[in-house]
């Protein structure tokens, strides 16, 4: 069952159900060099203001009542850009059946909130990113930028 989450309780919970289903992929397929973190994510959002107007978050929750999918976007005030776009945030699905799902719930969310833009990512060291990226590319986006990083 497919369900925004508005309740920092429930966002707490949801976090907690699908970190450990990530492990191996945080570790080794996510991000370059850096790994998502649990309680950095919802110390920045899981406030009930946040959640209902500025950080959009889906989920799945299993019969075995599990959270087993999300996808959250950013209301990104982008002040290099003057605009209100609608940011990808994380998208992670250990369920085939409903990770095209979320993605179309939050685009029918971003269009009754009329926004102009959304953006979408897809991190490199994941085996699946070329899918990811061509998947983005048939909807309609275009590449916009690449972004690196280094260590010092």
């Amino acid at each position: 069952m497919i369900k925004r989450i508005l309740d920092p309780k429930e966002f707490k919970t949801l976090l907690d159900d699908i970190f450990p289903l990530f492990d191996m992929e945080n570790e080794k397929q996510g991000h370059a060099l850096l790994k998502h973190n649990k309680e950095y994510i919802f110390n920045a959002f899981g406030d009930k203001s946040i959640l209902a107007w500025d950080f959009f978050v889906w989920a799945n929750k299993n019969n075995s009542g599990k959270f087993d999918a999300v996808i959250a976007f950013l209301n990104n005030k982008n002040e290099k850009f003057g605009k209100e776009i609608f940011a990808e945030y994380i998208w992670l699905s250990k369920n085939p059946r409903v990770g095209q799902k979320l993605l179309g719930i939050a685009m029918k969310f971003a269009r009754e909130k009329e926004f102009k833009y959304v953006m979408m990512s897809c991190v490199e060291a994941h085996p699946k990113s070329r899918k990811v990226a061509n998947f983005y590319k048939k909807m309609g986006f275009i590449k916009d930028s690449e972004t690196y990083i280094a260590k010092l």
